[in-house]
């Protein structure tokens, strides 16, 4: 199952992003040689369409594209023959493909629905200098309800709070045996990793759930929120790794693999939202401006713009790019080797 479920999601995100090389490729006139599902050695030929093979590969990891003189613009109706402007909108197609994924299968889950535990939401922390510490809110206090509608959940509280903002609300608050009425204005624009309250809020004392569902129209700007959340919690974890406030988690195909696994356990759903996550982080990953992903591409089409035209050679270019690929393998399977060990070792697939 685990092998299965990570080869579904692993090959639907290459698969997309490849295919968004590809329309763009064959929009912009540039001759695509061959369209892969899966990687080498080749099984067999499905189809050949306007000089396009479309074949079937053995190793089932999504797909490529061959497009014709990637580094050779003395070809006509190569890649390297094209403009700046053509090219670099070929190499961010891939990526723009995977956002788009994201967004869709977050709409999936708004529209398939999701299941919320239901129980007493709960205040873990308070930010100083925030509304809720002016407040006085504490930790321990238990929300009850918010201008007279009452809170059963996180996503309750947070759904409401987002709609006032600005606007002064009045919280029932539980502390201890005695019940108070807080009056605060959530923010509009909190500090970074701050709410608008500025509170921690946790359901505690589980009773059951509840099944979220939603309208297309409703589903469309919530999914586009959730696509922007997961960026700012990438370039978050990012920048605390850098800081040294967390540490460094990096997982290869294997680690990858084991935790698609786990989560596949949870349902259709749960794999649904860490698809869209894995996609985001793909997007991200491919621009960084690295030999042999898009974004190291795309350096050496914005290096030729800072020369007036002046590319670099193509042999010169095809070999930085094949170290960067080598470099790259090496990285995964040295994070791969990790990502073994730990498994053998006992330690927890998915981190705390």
């Amino acid at each position: 199952m685990t092998i299965i479920a990570f080869l579904l999601v692993l090959s639907l995100l290459v698969f997309v992003h490849e295919l968004g090389h590809f329309i763009v490729a064959k929009s912009t006139g540039i001759k695509v040689e061959e369209f892969g599902f899966g990687y080498p050695p080749r099984l067999l030929t499905i189809a050949t369409r306007g000089g396009t093979e479309y074949t079937l590969n053995l190793i089932p990891f999504g797909g490529f594209v061959r497009m014709l003189g990637e580094e050779d613009p003395s070809q006509p109706d190569s890649f390297a023959v094209k403009s700046k402007l053509t090219r670099a909108s070929v190499l961010l197609a891939g990526p723009l493909m995977n956002v788009g994924l994201a967004f869709l299968l977050f709409v999936g889950v708004c529209l398939v629905g999701f299941d919320i535990p239901v129980g007493s939401v709960t205040i873990v922390g308070v930010a100083p200098g925030s509304p809720a510490a002016e407040a006085d809110l504490q930790e321990g206090d238990v929300v009850q309800s918010i201008d007279g509608l009452t809170v059963r959940n996180t996503y309750e509280l947070s759904r409401y709070t987002k709609e006032r903002l600005g606007e002064e609300v009045t919280l029932s608050i539980k502390r201890g045996e005695r019940t108070l009425s807080v009056r605060l204005t959530p923010r509009q624009e909190p500090p970074a990793n701050q709410g608008p309250m500025g509170v921690i809020i946790q359901t505690v004392d589980v009773v059951g759930t509840d099944t979220l569902r939603y309208s297309l129209w409703e589903a469309i700007p919530l999914a586009a929120g959730a696509t922007g959340d997961v960026f700012r919690a990438i370039f978050s974890g990012v920048a605390r790794m850098i800081q040294g406030a967390i540490a460094p988690d990096i997982r290869g195909p294997v680690g990858l693999a084991a935790v698609t696994g786990e989560i596949a356990k949870s349902g259709l759903v749960a794999l649904m939202q860490f698809t869209a996550f894995l996609s985001v982080n793909l997007a991200i990953f491919n621009l960084v401006p690295f030999p042999a992903l898009d974004g190291g591409r795309l350096a050496f089409v914005a290096f030729e713009a800072l020369r007036r035209g002046k590319r670099v050679a193509p042999e010169k270019e095809g070999f930085i790019h094949l170290v960067g690929l080598v470099i790259l393998i090496g990285l995964m399977l040295i994070v791969s080797y990790h990502d073994i060990v730990r498994l053998l070792s006992g330690q927890p697939i998915l981190s705390p």
